[in-house]
Parts: structure tokens; sequence; C-alpha cells
């Protein structure tokens, strides 16, 4: 991906201009951003600032200068950068937790690799691990494949009407606590459906088991099992999933990603997958196990039903921790 290739362009010139002087706004034009875009992006990607990277990388290497090429400390102050030789020791001795004369006599140094961004491609074009996390727009993107040992369940609450956010408060307060025990680890799951002429949207969480729930709660089994797990990081203070008035900043652009971007070229590989009536829709045939949805009237239900859209995973600290991944059912 071209992303991918710009930032491993920045890391090449990090790399090449390690021992002399590294221009941060030469560093930013390669991934063709602003050196102030650059910055914040690079620390929101790699947890580590632009500057401390160099200077992890610089201490490395002059560490394994030290004891593989008996490199004199004081070539090594000024090549690296240094102002003097005393400088330079203090530094390395901040990094590496010994002197470089202690280094050099016993050969033991923390090493620091380079930064890789990677996407790795197996099995023709269907399995896919990412390594790093891809930037699109104002959010990162990692995809990984999932496939579960057993069918998806879900315990939760259920509304009518598309969708109730109400009801997540409800679930937090009153079956949380219940709740939390039966699958590890504890995992939040919206779903968006449709049952018939009826629209309902469910909130609650994975579960082994649907028998003996709580009363108020109702179960189903997807009878899924392989997902596409793609998961959205916004940044620090960002909005992500938004309030009563409506999805954050953040859903909005992961909605146009998988969109725009990530189901028109990866149709081929989704389970019963649909466009209808404006929506990506996946047909899911019933499990064994069937269940009726207690406030919506009652009539037959046909013997699939629709799943909107994707299935939503929350994180449980979201708020602390702005991430979130949508499942998206596979072949």
């Amino acid at each position: 991906m071209e992303w991918l290739s710009k930032m491993n362009s920045v890391i090449d010139y990090i790399e090449t201009n390690i021992a002399g002087k590294i221009d941060y706004e030469t560093a930013a034009s390669i991934a063709c951003y602003s050196l102030s875009r650059f910055q914040s992006m690079f620390m929101f990607i790699t947890d580590i600032t632009l500057s401390e990277y160099v200077r992890k990388r610089r201490m490395a290497l002059s560490a394994e200068e030290l004891i593989k090429n008996k490199s004199k400390i004081i070539d090594l102050a000024f090549k690296y950068g240094y102002e003097s030789p005393e400088a330079f020791t203090r530094s390395f001795k901040a990094f590496h937790g010994i002197s470089p004369m202690a280094a050099r006599k016993y050969g033991k140094y923390i090493d620091y690799p380079r930064i890789s961004f990677q996407l790795k491609i197996t099995g023709g074009h269907f399995t896919m691990e990412t390594t790093q996390f891809e930037m699109y727009k104002d959010i990162l993107i990692k995809m990984e494949i999932i496939e579960l040992s057993d069918t998806l369940k879900l315990a939760g609450l259920t509304s009518e009407g598309l969708p109730n956010f109400q009801n997540i408060d409800i679930f937090h307060e009153k079956y949380k606590p219940l709740m939390a025990d039966r699958h590890t680890p504890y995992t939040e799951v919206g779903i968006s459906s449709n049952i018939c002429k009826n629209g309902w949207y469910t909130f609650g969480c994975q579960v082994d088991s649907i028998d003996d729930l709580p009363n108020g709660l109702i179960g189903f089994d997807t009878g899924l099992r392989r997902f596409a797990c793609l998961t959205f990081r916004v940044q620090p203070g960002g909005d992500l999933v938004g309030d009563d008035d409506g999805p954050g900043e953040g859903m909005n652009l992961a909605n146009e990603y998988l969109t725009n971007e990530w189901i028109p070229k990866n149709k081929d590989i989704m389970y019963n997958y649909q466009f209808r009536d404006n929506h990506h829709v996946f047909e899911i045939k019933k499990a064994e196990k069937e269940y009726r949805l207690v406030n919506l009237p009652t009539e037959e239900v046909e013997d699939c039903y629709y799943l909107t859209y994707w299935i939503e995973v929350y994180k449980t600290n979201i708020q602390d921790d702005p991430e979130m991944c949508f499942y998206i059912p596979l072949k």
C-alpha cells in the first residue's frame, strides 16, 4: 500500500542519515505530511516520538559498534551527534543501564531494532495480517482474520427501532456484573439486524452459552465462526462512538472505510454477502436454537435473519482507550 511504502521510505531516510544530521522536515515531506502532522501521527502509531526513536536507534547502534568494532568512545560521541564523550556516556548509561566501558567489557547492551511498517499477505489474496496499523484519514485501521473455536453467541438487550442507545446504559447498570464471568475475555458486542419487517439493535456481550440467561436478556447463536476483524483506533481525545445524538467522527470514518474501501475489494470472501436497499447485508441462517424477541409484534420468523452491516465489538474501557473493531462474516 502507498501509505506503508511512504512510511518505510521515511525510516530508510532516517537509517541512511542516522550517523549524521536528520532533517525532520525532509522526513515529513517523504510521507507527504507537514512536520507537525507527521510528528503527531508517528507518535500516535508507534507510541514514541520521532526524536526519541532516533535517539534510541543511535544508542543501540553505537553500542553495537563499541563492542563489535572496538570503536573509541570519543569517535562514537561525535559520530552520533554528541557534543562531548561525557555527554555521550551519560546518555549511553541512561539507555543501556551500564557505562560504555562496562558494555564493552561484558558484551551486553540493549538492542533497539529499526521500525518496519508491513502488510503480510499469505494464501493468495485471502488471509491478511497487519503488523502495524494503517492510516485512513484521521483513524488507524488494523485487519486480522479470526476463527473462533465455537460459534459466536450473544446475550443482551434488544430494542425495536435501529438503534436505541439507551439499552447500552441499561445493560451496563443492570446486567454487566451478571454477565462478566460468562466469557473470557469479557467482550461487549452490538449487532444491527432485521427480522421480517422489523429492524432492531442488540447490545450485550459475547457468551459461551445462551442457556440459563438472567431474566430480561435474550440470547442467540449466530452460527458464525470465521470473521475479518477490522480494528479502528482514534487519536487520544478523538470521538469514536459518539452519543445519543449519533455516531462520533471515528465511527463515521470507520463506516466510510468499510463501505468505500474494504467491502468492494473483498466481496468474494464474505459470507452470504448482498447489497440490498442501500445496505450491506449478510444473510445468516438461523442456528438450531430459535429465539423470539418479546418486544416485537408476534409474527412468523423467516428461515434466516439478516445481519445488516457488521458486528460491532467494543472494548470495555473505550472512553480511556478509544478503540473498537468490526467483525465481518467470512466464508
